[in-house]
């Protein structure tokens, strides 16, 4: 007998006696631990932002968008409760929203402004008024909030459309499975009311048949604490640092760290070249990796001046993204006037519309390497000088403000 066969008789053997190897199958979702309502006498219109978290580990550009809309809408409805279904508040998180109470699930209150936890909710309900508007983003938050408005609906109040802030297509973090399917089942686009993260995003919805009756789209645009360090760099006259930076989330699959990894060290391997360079990683990882040929260097969770620095004086950026959304990183490098390379995916191209942003038509470690290896040809035969970088007319550079969108969303509400 191979000793294959031996491995898988053995494993057989535990599995029917019940042994160590034996795991009992998941029976439930646990992003869709039930959000149970009961009626709420407040009186009126009230926002509802559903979120997952607004604590500063878990506060990436999704929820901070999301809040920034959020505060539009308040112009428009003076009474708001952000209720959060992942995460209690931590006192920094509830410092960043000192116009709002506190207030716990298993209360009522007349205050104007809300923040309600709602993630430890076994046995337990949360308060839904008749005239409830419902705001969610991240797919689970937007499965609690249709049915909240659903319950709210049955039980004598108003069953409004949902306001979904789209950021990515979010099926698309799951092997086809449960959350695959689940996430699908909430892009109501008959229904309910979609802000689009890019024109991008809302093209890909709509190519694959998901087109909103109503919608409306926002572009990026810079943040503001990096505005004055871009204007320092379009007159900068200093070569740049012989560095690349890489965004590092090896959390978030779809940022593809490990596909990241492979093309760096056989980078590192193939080109000489490699020895006099730094690669550096702002993001998720803490301490320094070794890739074989050189260590990736972490950064940490960068602070905004910090990484304004570090866009000023590096050469070359390597940020992927498999999904429609572009993501933020790329766009930044290449505005600050870093060769940036990154990938397309399906109607993503951002080399044919962004300036000094190289896409990859094939994601391998291989194309990773060759393309990491004609920016440091081009970073050196223009002497480490920055390619270009972007004008005060960029549409990155564009001032960002919510209240178009908040304005027609207030209307189509009324």
């Amino acid at each position: 007998m191979s000793r294959l066969a031996l491995l898988l008789r053995r494993v057989a053997g535990r599995l029917e006696a019940g042994g160590p190897t034996s795991v009992a199958p998941a029976t439930s979702v646990g992003e869709i631990t039930p959000c149970e309502a009961r009626h709420d006498p407040w009186q009126g219109k009230r926002l509802n932002l559903v979120l997952p978290s607004i604590n500063r580990r878990h506060y990436f550009g999704g929820i901070h968008t999301a809040v920034l809309i959020y505060r539009e809408l308040c112009r428009f409805f003076p009474a708001s409760r952000i209720i959060l279904v992942d995460s209690e508040p931590d006192e920094e998180a509830l410092s960043r929203f000192a116009d709002h109470t506190l207030v716990s699930a298993g209360a009522t209150s007349d205050a104007q402004r809300q923040i309600v936890p709602f993630s430890d909710r076994y046995g337990k309900t949360l308060p839904i008024a008749g005239e409830d508007i419902w705001v969610a983003t991240a797919w689970w938050t937007a499965y609690a909030a249709q049915r909240l408005s659903a319950w709210q609906g049955a039980h004598g109040g108003i069953d409004r459309p949902m306001v979904y802030l789209i950021q990515d297509f979010e099926p698309g973090f799951y092997a086809w499975s449960s959350q695959y399917a689940l996430s699908l089942s909430t892009y109501r686009c008959d229904r309910d009311i979609a802000i689009f993260n890019t024109g991008l995003l809302a093209e890909f919805f709509a190519h694959h048949g998901m087109r909103y009756a109503t919608a409306s789209i926002f572009e990026p645009v810079l943040h503001d604490g990096l505005r004055t360090a871009l204007v320092q760099a379009r007159i900068a006259t200093t070569p740049r640092e012989r560095r690349i930076v890489v965004y590092a989330r090896p959390g978030t699959p779809r940022n593809a760290f490990e596909l990241i990894c492979e093309g760096l060290r056989l980078w590192g391997w193939k080109d000489p070249r490699s020895a006099q360079w730094q690669v550096a990683a702002p993001g998720e990882i803490e301490s320094d990796l070794d890739l074989g040929p050189f260590k990736l260097k972490a950064l940490g969770k960068l602070d905004i001046d910090a990484y304004a620095a570090l866009l000023s004086t590096s050469s070359i950026g390597l940020s992927l993204m498999v999904s429609p959304h572009p993501s933020y990183p790329p766009l930044e490098m290449a505005a600050f006037g870093m060769s940036v390379l990154t990938n397309r995916y399906d109607n993503k191209r951002l080399d044919e519309t962004v300036t000094n942003i190289h896409s990859l038509a094939s994601m391998t470690p291989e194309a990773i390497c060759e393309g990491l290896s004609a920016l440091v040809d081009a970073c050196e035969a223009r002497g480490m000088m920055p390619a270009p970088v972007a004008s005060g007319n960029h549409p990155l550079m564009a001032q960002g403000s919510f209240d178009r969108i908040a304005a027609g969303v207030a209307q189509a509400l009324a």
